[in-house]
């Protein structure tokens, strides 16, 4: 998985945005290299060569990586379907790899699935940093004191300086409205005069900025798990945290109704409070190692339960702690599928780590200059999340940028599109990380260039969700025919 200030700089922005456009659109279509891929033969992999800096398109470049799953029917191809699986950090390669499990098969018979690795992430030229910079004490999810709030903004100002120095010049510039310029790029070297888009999550924010500077170059375009790039600081955290504590009820309730869940016949909020409470003072332990759990493990292990939603196994795990009874699902084996969603592909060397933390704190400002701003911030979080305390990825997203020393390029705004056709956007009311309110705002920005279909269920993204949600895109990306406005897609039970 950034706002409402500096209208004078936005709208200079966009007057540079609309340069760059006609610059872009006046040069040359790159050229792409092509290899089978070696994960999967079958499919070809790419790369080209773009600037750094697209406001220098003379200067510094690097190798964006990119692979094509080939319609399954080349003669019925409607050109290419550009997938990006959000993070931010996650790997558009990597995806197009298992698109074969993803999409409807006419889907796979219609289109070229075309996934790229953002810039600064995976194949294409990743941020990295020395393990040493990453292992520096200060980091911190949440400072609690003067002190610790001190350490942590000299950790990130030594780990940009650090990952700065090992990347090169990418290190400024892998903001979402570089990883856009660079997506039409890739369109123009493909030969296609307009794209189809299948954005998650994070991903949205690309489909986002593509649709505000190349709006006349979107054949289709849809965003599943919508962010909302027009929020302030406080709004951010704790929107976040009201996603997280609505997450926690939906399970609740659910472990109140269904014998399938461990806590069923319990007080689910109670046996949580419990769990944090042992957390908090040190003694919860994983009774399938012996290993102590820290508090915001748990929260973030809960949360990432959400996504999918897994509360079967959440209630197992939950139960095995409470217990301390060792069950099928484990805390250690929870951490390690949650560090493989965020763990980036990197070239191999083994005193270099990838980091994207840039990603999100070029697109986003979100200054908390003070540790009294951010203890009050938490303490409004609280509130709004009392069981949850907060979203642990949307805080920890935050303190992350605390001190961050470089420049954000892509300052949140409110949506500017014109002239593109209607983007097709889904959502789960109950979504944990990208809200529903997050979906209605972003709709209302774009007003008549968008049309929301809602999932009335729980987890993030909704694609492939129900065949109601399934079929609604895939109309719409097979004929250009959207579904009726107001369209709701019941929820799947998620036992």
């Amino acid at each position: 998985m950034r706002f409402q200030r500096l209208v004078g700089v936005l709208a200079a922005g966009v007057l540079l945005a609309t340069g760059l456009a006609q610059t872009a659109s006046a040069t040359k279509a790159p050229v792409i290299t092509w290899t089978p891929c070696a994960e999967v033969p079958a499919m070809s992999c790419g790369k080209v060569t773009l600037p750094v800096d697209w406001s220098k398109p003379n200067g510094p470049t690097f190798e964006l990586a990119l692979a094509k799953r080939p319609a399954d029917d080349p003669a019925a191809s409607k050109g290419p379907l550009f997938i990006n699986p959000g993070g931010p950090g996650g790997s558009g390669v990597s995806m197009a790899f298992n698109a074969g499990g993803l999409f409807s098969p006419e889907i796979l018979r219609t289109f070229d699935i075309v996934g790229i690795d953002p810039r600064g992430v995976a194949r294409s030229h990743p941020v990295v940093c020395t393990a040493e910079a990453m292992n520096q004490p200060g980091d911190t999810v949440l400072p609690r004191t003067q002190t610790e709030f001190d350490a942590l903004v000299r950790f990130n100002k030594q780990l940009a300086a650090d990952c700065r120095a090992q990347t090169g010049p990418l290190y400024d510039h892998v903001d979402s409205v570089s990883v856009a310029r660079d997506l039409d790029a890739v369109r123009a070297a493909l030969g296609a005069e307009k794209l189809n888009w299948y954005g998650a999550s994070y991903g949205s924010l690309t489909g986002q900025m593509y649709a505000e500077l190349f709006p006349h170059r979107i054949r289709s375009m849809v965003n599943d798990g919508n962010m909302d790039h027009s929020l302030g600081k406080w709004p951010f955290l704790l929107s976040e945290g009201g996603f997280a504590e609505d997450s926690f009820q939906q399970f609740a309730d659910w472990c109140d109704q269904s014998t399938n869940c461990t806590l069923h016949g319990q007080d689910v909020s109670k046996v949580y409070a419990d769990l944090l409470a042992k957390a908090d003072a040190g003694t919860l332990i994983d009774p399938s190692d012996g290993t102590t759990v820290d508090p915001w493990d748990l929260l973030d292990v809960t949360q990432f339960y959400f996504v999918r939603p897994r509360w079967v196994q959440l209630g197992q795990l939950l139960t095995s702690l409470s217990s301390g009874a060792a069950a099928k699902a484990t805390f250690a084996k929870a951490q390690s599928e949650l560090a493989a969603t965020r763990q980036p592909v990197v070239r191999a060397a083994a005193d270099l780590v990838a980091d994207v933390r840039p990603q999100f704190c070029e697109d986003w400002s979100l200054p908390v200059h003070t540790f009294s701003e951010l203890d009050a911030m938490y303490k409004a979080s609280l509130k709004v999340a009392p069981r949850m305390r907060a979203s642990v990825e949307a805080l920890s997203s935050m303190t992350e940028c605390i001190g961050f020393p470089g420049k954000v390029n892509n300052p949140q705004h409110r949506l500017r599109v014109q002239g593109a056709p209607t983007i097709l956007m889904m959502n789960g009311i109950h979504d944990p990380a990208t809200g529903y309110t997050w979906a209605t705002n972003a709709a209302r920005q774009l007003g008549k260039a968008a049309q929301l279909v809602t999932y009335d269920g729980a987890g993030h993204v909704v694609y492939s969700r129900t065949p109601c949600t399934r079929a609604a895109a895939d109309n719409y990306w097979l004929t250009l025919t959207l579904p009726a406005p107001g369209t709701h897609c019941a929820a799947s039970n998620p036992a």
